[in-house]
C-alpha cells in the first residue's frame, strides 16, 4: 500500500470509509517557533503528519497541529477524536509502578536460556549473575527484564516447568528488595507469572500480546505493569511470510483494540505499556515502516518500549547495502544507532543488551543535540 502525499485532507475526517492518523513530527525545542512538549518529556513538536487510509490507498499531509484542530471543529465527531489525541499526545504517562516516562528508561536483558541468540545475555550460574547485578547497580538501569524462553525467530515452546525451573537461578540467589529497580518477566505463560509475582516481579512483558485473558485477572488483583508487545503468531513460525496492508497503521489497530479490551475490564491506564514488536512477524520492509511512522504510537497515549538490540533487522539493512552478513556479536554499532533513532523519536522504554553503550551514546546525544 503506497503513500500518497496531498494538499488537501479528506472529510469527514472520521468515518466508516474514512480512518485518520496523527503523528508528531519531532524536533528540538529551540528549532520550533511555537513547541508542544511530547508527553511531559524531552522531545517537542508543532506540525503533524496526518495520514488518512481510504480503501487501498494512504494519503499524507504535513500540517501545523493548531490548525489541524481548527479545521477539525467544523464536525463534531471529528473534533471529539482531534481534542482526544492531542490529549494523549501532550499528557503525562503515569506508571502504576513508579517509572519515571518524563525521560527514556533503560532495560537490560539476563536471559537464562542455553539458546538465546546473544550469547553475551545467557545467564548460567550464580557467579555470573552477581557480576552482572552489580554492573547494572553501577550503571543506573532502570529495569531488568528476565527470561527463560527463547523468543529468537524458529525457537520452540517449552513448557512452563521448564522455564520456571530456570528462573529459580535469578530468584532464588538474588535480593529483589535491595535492587533498586524494576524487574520485568519476559514471558507468555500465566503459570510461569504467577509462579514469580510474589517474588517482586512488576512488568509482565508479554510478547504474545495478550493472546491470554487470564493475565486481565492478574492486572485486575495485582499491583503490576504489562509490556504488550505485539507479534504475527509466535516465534516458531512468526517469520514464515509475515504479511500487512500497512504495518504501522495494523499495529497501531492491534493495540487500540487490546488497549480497549483492556480498560473496559477495568485494567487502569497506568499499567498499560506498548511495544510495536521489532523482528516479530515482521520482514525489513514491515520494522522500517515501523521506523518511519514510529511517532504515531504517541498518539495512542501511552508509553512506548522497544527492543532493537543485535537484532536481524540491523544484519538485513547492513547486508542490502554491502551484499555482506554480519553476525550477532558484530551489531553492537547498528544497535547503538538505532537506539538513537527511537530516542529521538520519544520512546520510553529502551530494551538493550549493551546497557553501558547505550548510556554513553545516550548521554552524548543529549548533551549535544537535545
Amino acid at each position: 500500500m503506497n503513500v500518497i502525499s496531498s494538499d488537501e485532507l479528506i472529510y469527514p475526517l472520521f468515518s466508516d470509509e474514512v480512518e485518520t492518523f496523527i503523528l508528531p513530527i519531532l524536533n528540538n525545542k529551540n528549532l520550533l517557533r511555537q513547541p508542544i512538549k511530547l508527553a511531559n518529556g524531552w522531545r517537542y513538536f508543532e506540525d503533524i503528519v496526518v495520514l488518512q487510509k481510504k480503501k487501498d490507498f494512504i494519503y499524507k499531509k504535513i500540517i501545523k497541529l493548531t490548525d489541524f484542530i481548527k479545521l477539525s471543529q467544523n464536525c463534531t465527531k471529528s473534533q471529539k477524536k482531534v481534542e482526544e489525541i492531542y490529549h494523549n499526545l501532550i499528557s503525562k504517562k503515569i506508571s502504576n509502578i513508579g517509572l519515571d516516562f518524563s525521560k527514556c528508561n533503560l532495560m537490560s536483558v539476563l536471559n537464562f536460556t542455553p539458546d538465546s541468540f546473544f550469547s553475551n545475555s545467557r545467564i548460567d550460574d550464580v557467579k555470573f549473575l552477581n557480576q552482572k547485578i552489580n554492573e547494572f547497580k553501577y550503571q543506573n538501569v532502570d529495569i531488568i527484564d528476565i527470561g527463560a524462553e527463547s523468543s529468537r525467530p524458529g525457537a520452540k515452546k517449552i513448557a512452563p516447568v521448564d522455564e520456571i525451573q530456570r528462573l529459580k537461578l535469578f530468584f532464588e540467589n538474588i535480593n529483589i528488595k535491595k535492587l533498586n529497580l524494576k524487574i520485568s518477566l519476559d514471558s507468555r505463560n500465566f503459570k510461569t507469572i504467577t509462579s514469580f509475582l510474589d517474588h517482586g516481579v512488576l512488568i509482565i512483558n508479554d510478547i504474545s500480546g495478550l493472546k491470554d485473558n487470564k493475565f486481565i485477572n492478574l492486572l485486575l488483583n495485582q499491583n503490576i505493569s504489562i509490556i504488550i508487545m505485539h507479534m504475527q503468531n509466535n516465534p516458531e513460525i512468526m517469520q514464515n511470510n509475515p504479511t500487512y496492508e500497512f504495518p504501522v497503521i495494523d499495529i497501531y489497530n492491534f493495540f487500540r483494540d487490546k488497549i480497549n479490551l483492556l480498560l473496559k475490564k477495568g485494567v487502569k491506564k497506568s499499567q498499560i505499556i506498548i511495544d510495536p514488536g521489532f523482528g516479530f512477524g515482521k520482514n525489513l520492509k514491515h520494522n522500517l515502516n515501523l521506523f518511519n511512522f514510529l511517532p504515531l504510537f504517541h498518539s495512542l497515549g501511552y508509553p512506548i518500549c522497544v527492543g532493537l538490540s543485535r537484532k536481524s533487522l540491523i544484519q538485513n539493512i547492513y547486508e542490502k547495502k554491502f551484499n555482506s552478513k554480519i553476525s550477532v556479536n558484530q551489531r553492537l554499532a547498528g544497535s547503538i544507532s538505532l537506539q538513537n533513532i527511537a530516542y529521538l523519536n520519544g520512546v520510553q522504554i529502551l530494551r538493550t543488551h549493551d546497557i553501558f553503550e547505550a548510556q554513553q551514546s545516550l548521554s552524548c546525544l543529549e548533551e549535544v543535540y537535545i
